[in-house]
């Protein structure tokens, strides 16, 4: 009696045929894994300003308004140092521990490298522009530190900032 009781209270994917299920795992991995290939194009992706996919790739439309959100969230602070991942997940009203959560699902990076992705595209951005030197942009895109921003910026574009100028102009 009881069995049957909970049995019936089991979702109904729990009861599914096996196969049925490891094709439903599947598919969810497979909408993850695309999900973060397209966040890894915009985020070495100079020009584009909004991240955003095709409906065709069948991923969901609440993961691509959290990342909307959370680009919204840290381009309004792009320019302050001390904006960081305590006040990125008061920000976007969630605790520290969900926000990465929900960032390294969707981007498979930790909140932290998803802050600095975001400012090292506006200042590759700025650069591209000619919006002043290596020194100014790294300030504007919220860099303390010059020697930290060139070697970051190095090892997400594979140039200097200095060669990235002159590349792009």
């Amino acid at each position: 009696m009881q069995l049957h009781i909970a049995l019936k209270n089991l979702p109904r994917y729990l009861l599914q045929q096996p196969r049925e299920l490891k094709v439903r795992i599947k598919n969810l991995i497979e909408q993850r894994k695309k999900l973060k290939e397209l966040f890894s194009q915009f985020a070495s992706d100079t020009e584009q300003k909004k991240f955003t996919t095709s409906t065709s790739s069948g991923l969901k439309p609440k993961d691509e308004q959290f990342i909307n959100k959370a680009l919204q969230v840290v381009e309004a602070h792009i320019s302050e140092s001390e904006f960081d991942v305590e006040f990125f997940a008061t920000e976007m009203a969630l605790s520290r521990v969900q926000l990465h959560r929900k960032i390294k699902g969707v981007t498979d990076q930790s909140a932290r490298d998803f802050i600095r992705t975001v400012r090292l595209k506006y200042a590759a951005r700025l650069l591209s522009e000619g919006s002043g030197n290596v020194t100014q942009v790294a300030y504007e895109a919220g860099f303390n530190n010059l020697s930290w921003f060139t070697k970051i910026f190095r090892d997400q574009f594979g140039v200097s900032p200095s060669d990235f100028t002159k590349n792009t102009n």
